[in-house]
């Protein structure tokens, strides 16, 4: 079902995009995509109105209930919001008000036993144009949601591919990790398509044809200067003797071939589901003299640092046990799920889930050492990731609240009512923040919150 206000607006909204679409460009301060920007450091930089001074002033402007539950990072391009639900419609509304300016119904796949899947990710916004991520790649016109072009990635129906991350857009490229919607038989890989058309311009599988798994869960990122694409993949799911490349690795592409540069596997032979879940971080940076060039991801068994010039690792900070007591295979609820981190002025923002008392752990970690600055316990589990701009950290939990820390020393500044569980990160952008709720049949929640002072 869809909102009231969503059905009585959703006959006048080409007309209502068409008339507004002049005024609704893309400028300065945006957040136009899952990480903010092409390193992933999920920063805002560009925000100025909302301050550790005056966090605490925020109240609910409006909220959007959608047809079912949001775990992306609702885009956000001058005066328009972008997001996409579980049961797989795209949404576009205004800014200011919340009001519905399009729709895209992209639909629902079913996957075995028992999954219906709509749009898990975040969008991506570049120019004119919106690209998503759901059983297919797909883009659409930003002022109308008409589709452009869309492109199916291998056999949905028999080898069950899906996109849990969103898709990142650079340079005339759509670059994409496929996971699986069955965890049985899909082979993971990354994926570059031409912007423009939809063609596929290479593949790069993340594990052998007999080998199911090596699924890529978290966004990528790019670095321009050297035109290198990272990503990192989870666990396989047929174990077999020896190492199982390229599973549970971090994996530099050339981006405009899609060749191997290098690969650094983490968990030669995985068989406790300990996915590096987290995406790859770019990190630039002095200390002591020296420039640093960094690459920071985590998984469920902690957020490790790697020198990008050098390829070795640096340095690895575990929060949380990585594993329940029983010992058995990681799950969602005993360890970071959907890549919670972010960064901002030589601090690595990082949160892990605690299985024995069902709380969560939250840090600041300084970039190049791996030191603790803070660290703080939460009452509830984390599902989404966290967002950090001018000065102020932000997460949401699954009781409902979105919480804000000064980023220097963690102090606590704003905490929202309890509404709806949250599994989606926030964007922070034009003195206003925005958060999904809901997780499909995983959580309960279907609505977009919009907060401002």
């Amino acid at each position: 079902m869809i909102s009231r206000r969503t059905f009585l607006t959703s006959s006048t909204m080409a007309a209502a995009g068409a008339f507004i679409a002049k005024r609704l460009t893309p400028s300065l301060g945006d957040w136009p995509d899952h990480g903010c920007g092409i390193v992933q450091t999920r920063c805002n930089s560009h925000e100025t109105t909302i301050s550790d001074e005056n966090v605490s002033g925020l109240r609910l402007r409006w909220e959007f209930e959608a047809g079912s539950g949001i775990t992306g990072t609702p885009a956000v391009v001058g005066n328009r919001v972008i997001f996409g639900s579980w049961d797989g419609r795209l949404y576009a509304v205004e800014r200011l008000s919340g009001k519905v300016l399009w729709t895209f119904e992209a639909g629902l796949r079913s996957y075995p036993p028992d999954r219906q899947l709509g749009i898990f990710a975040s969008p991506a916004v570049v120019g004119n144009a919106v690209y998503v991520a759901s059983d297919r790649l797909f883009k659409l016109d930003l002022d109308t949601g008409k589709l452009l072009w869309q492109r199916t990635i291998g056999d949905p129906d028999k080898t069950f591919e899906y996109f849990w991350a969103p898709p990142l857009v650079h340079d005339g490229k759509v670059f994409a990790g496929v996971s699986d919607g069955s965890e049985k038989t899909t082979r993971g890989r990354f994926i570059c398509l031409d912007a423009s058309t939809g063609v596929v311009r290479w593949n790069f599988f993340t594990v052998a044809p007999e080998v199911a798994g090596g699924a890529v869960f978290a966004a990528l990122s790019f670095d321009s200067r050297t035109q290198t694409l990272y990503g990192v993949t989870g666990s396989p799911f047929q174990i077999r003797p020896g190492p199982l490349l390229y599973s549970c690795s971090l994996i530099a592409l050339d981006a405009n071939s899609g060749s191997l540069r290098w690969a650094d596997q983490v968990h030669p032979h995985d068989e406790k589901n300990l996915d590096l879940n987290c995406p790859p971080m770019l990190i630039s940076g002095a200390h002591r003299g020296k420039n640093l060039q960094l690459i920071v991801a985590g998984g469920k068994d902690g957020l490790r640092a790697w020198d990008r010039v050098t390829r070795k690792r640096l340095w690895r900070v575990q929060l949380t046990p990585a594993l329940p007591p029983d010992g058995k295979e990681s799950l969602p609820t005993s360890g970071p799920e959907t890549g919670p981190t972010a960064a901002a002025n030589g601090l690595v923002f990082f949160a892990s889930n605690n299985h024995s008392d069902k709380s969560c752990l939250i840090a600041a970690i300084e970039t190049a050492t791996g030191g603790i600055r803070w660290l703080h316990s939460l009452p509830a589990y984390e599902f989404g990731p966290m967002s950090v701009a001018n000065g102020v950290v932000y997460m949401g939990l699954v009781d409902g609240k979105v919480r804000a820390w000064r980023a220097t020393d963690g102090d606590p500044l704003w905490e929202s009512p309890a509404s709806q569980p949250i599994a989606g990160g926030p964007s922070i952008a034009h003195g206003m923040l925005f958060v999904g709720a809901g997780a499909g049949s995983f959580l309960p929640g279907n609505k977009v919150l919009a907060f401002s002072l």
